[in-house]
């Protein structure tokens, strides 16, 4: 069987990354977009990213492959690790490629689809790649934060589950369930919409086939309690992830 790629549709990663590091003009910058995708940061109508200085490392080689055509001078590396549906064949545990070092390594909506065990290894390895200066700049999700008082009046787990109920994959009942089950956690993952596993990372073994989605929740206290060396900061831009910056010295 083929996994079909991933082709993201999402845009405004530049503006909400910019927003939180308090830069707007990167075009002195090297640029590692850590799940890039087919690079839609560069679709962005404020980015202002040398497409010369900007390399993408994603899983999924489809949206490698459509990211290479789309900006040819940009660097493109197809990344063969182990991912809950987006790579389900690939090498558990390998190590990022070569590369160079970034003033800039973003990562939007890859570590809400990550393990804690696998963000940890991950997070030093980028770290590692880091110019003088230079700053890791990454999302998770707060279940427990509200993201559009007065427009929604539910938290952010609350929403996925609501998302996972209108798209019939889970009752509206068994979605109460989960949200009473996964209150005052510190982390937990939701599985295919309906399987909840708080604090472990020990699931069940799903056929890749049966691999559909995997959403992993961290609270703000977390997130402090993991990386004490980063600076944490809410949503910005009308979004529902928080941001996590590791700035090297």
């Amino acid at each position: 069987m083929t996994t079909l790629g991933f082709f993201s549709n999402k845009l405004g990663q530049f503006t909400y990354f910019s927003q939180q590091v308090g830069d707007s003009n990167w075009r002195d910058k090297e640029v590692l977009d850590f799940g890039g995708n087919i690079g839609n940061i560069l679709r962005d109508p404020r980015s202002t990213i040398d497409h010369k200085r900007y390399w993408c490392v994603d899983i999924v080689r489809e949206s490698i492959e459509l990211g290479q055509i789309s900006f040819p001078a940009a660097h493109w590396i197809f990344y063969d690790r182990y991912c809950f549906f987006f790579n389900p064949r690939g090498v558990p545990g390998l190590p990022l490629p070569d590369m160079p070092e970034f003033d800039y390594i973003v990562a939007y909506s890859v570590f809400p689809n990550t393990p804690p065990s696998d963000m940890l290894e991950l997070v030093k390895q980028l770290e590692n790649r880091l110019a003088r200066n230079g700053a890791l700049v990454f999302t998770f999700i707060d279940p427990y934060y509200f993201s559009w008082p007065g427009d929604y009046d539910g938290n952010n787990f609350k929403y996925r589950v609501d998302l996972e109920v209108e798209r019939g994959n889970v009752s509206a009942l068994d979605g109460k369930d989960l949200i009473g089950r996964a209150t005052e956690a510190d982390w937990f993952m939701l599985v295919n919409g309906t399987d909840l596993y708080i604090e472990t990372e020990a699931i069940r073994d799903y056929d890749p086939a049966e691999q559909k989605t995997c959403h992993v929740f961290h609270t703000e206290k977390y997130m402090k309690k993991l990386f004490p060396h980063a600076s944490i900061r809410p949503p910005v831009n009308n979004e529902m992830q928080h941001c996590c910056i590791i700035r090297k010295p």
